[in-house]
């Protein structure tokens, strides 16, 4: 019994996706059938637009007014307007206005001033409102927001772009925002990314690795009051940046290794000088339960330029510290307030960060 339903099922959307209609000619308060087509409109169910639509199974219209349900999946060959639902598919060959809510995919020529919900996946050639799925979000232009658990694909992206994963767009007028890359040409907005943004042009990329093809690179050395050393990598656009580094601390033998990540920014620029607000977080460790510490701060550096590519800075910072490492009291010698709770040792201190850096590009 159950292998007989699954065939006249698969058999309807089938005959669903291949029927062809003209666009609506005619309107209908109301169309109701079983699976195409078995339906009140019967085979020329492509020559009737509706006000209400429902079907157990799959249905086929020239258009939607209202309100239309369909348990399986539904074609509508022409316009949409109001509330469409459907248990897996969702097709329209015109324009959507309203909202479609589906288990699986939704598709449309053009979705003007709506909202797509999916399970899987949303795609039109345009969007003028907004995209909600699980998986994956795909227009040619859209204007609103894009907002899925995967991936947000888009030629003209104008409002936000937000994903788990990624987002790749042409030309982007907004914000894209992802857990790991937002990829475009050309940016004026923000990219915020948990790791990587990618673009021609981006003036305010905020993640850890910024290859910005205008923008700027920079690899340096730095050290800071606790003479913890670093290499890091500067990464951005003309404006702010992204900040990676490694190193060391041969001083506190107990915390042999560190780490830093950080965003910036650039305040002002000259023929001989820069000047960088930064924010950073920077790890010092040996691995072991009590060992290490973490400092968060945010640091002022004037940069001097000695050549086109070659800089020397050095700056004030304001720090927060947490450490369980014994020697905790040694690491925060400028402190402005402390407290020793349990085995936690906590502080906001001043310190100071120096380095040399080359310009790559």
């Amino acid at each position: 019994m159950k292998k007989n339903y699954y065939l006249i099922a698969i058999s309807s959307l089938l005959v669903t996706l291949f029927a062809v209609g003209a666009t609506a000619q005619e309107n209908r308060p109301a169309h109701l059938g079983f699976l195409y087509p078995l339906s009140t409109n019967g085979v020329r169910a492509a020559d009737y637009s509706n006000d209400v639509s429902i079907h157990a199974l799959t249905g086929l219209s020239g258009g939607e007014r209202g309100l239309a349900v369909y348990g399986l999946g539904g074609l509508i060959k022409g316009d949409a307007t109001g509330f469409q639902s459907a248990g897996l598919w969702l097709s329209v060959s015109g324009e959507v206005r309203g909202m479609q809510v589906s288990g699986l995919v939704n598709q449309a020529q053009q979705a003007g001033k709506s909202v797509q919900v999916a399970g899987l996946v949303n795609r039109s050639k345009e969007t003028s409102g907004v995209q909600l799925s699980g998986i994956v979000n795909a227009t040619a232009s859209f204007r609103g927001a894009q907002l899925t658990g995967i991936a947000n694909f888009s030629q003209q992206a104008e409002g936000i772009q937000l994903s788990g994963i990624l987002n790749l767009a042409e030309e982007v007028n907004g914000i894209q925002i992802s857990g790991l890359i937002n990829k475009a040409k050309t940016v004026k907005g923000i990219q915020l990314s948990g790791l990587i943004n990618i673009a021609d042009s981006s003036d305010y990329p905020i993640g850890i690795l910024n290859l910005i093809a205008n923008g700027e690179k920079r690899l340096g050395i730095s050290v800071d009051e606790n003479l913890t050393q670093l290499i890091s990598f500067r990464s951005g656009g003309h404006r702010m940046y992204g900040i990676i580094g490694l190193g060391s601390n041969f001083t506190h033998g107990d915390l042999p290794y560190a780490m830093e990540t950080g965003i910036g920014i650039k305040l002002s620029d000259s023929k001989l000088f820069r000047l960088d607000l930064e924010a950073s977080n920077v790890w010092g460790t040996n691995f072991k339960k009590w060992g290490g510490y973490s400092r968060t701060g945010i640091r002022l550096l004037p940069v001097l330029k000695l050549s086109r590519n070659l800089q020397l800075y050095a700056g004030p910072s304001l720090n927060y510290m947490n450490t369980q490492n014994p020697k905790g009291r040694d690491l925060a010698k400028l402190k402005i307030w402390d407290r020793h709770q349990m085995n936690t040792f906590k502080a906001i201190h001043w310190g100071l960060n120096a380095g040399l850096q080359i310009r790559v590009q």
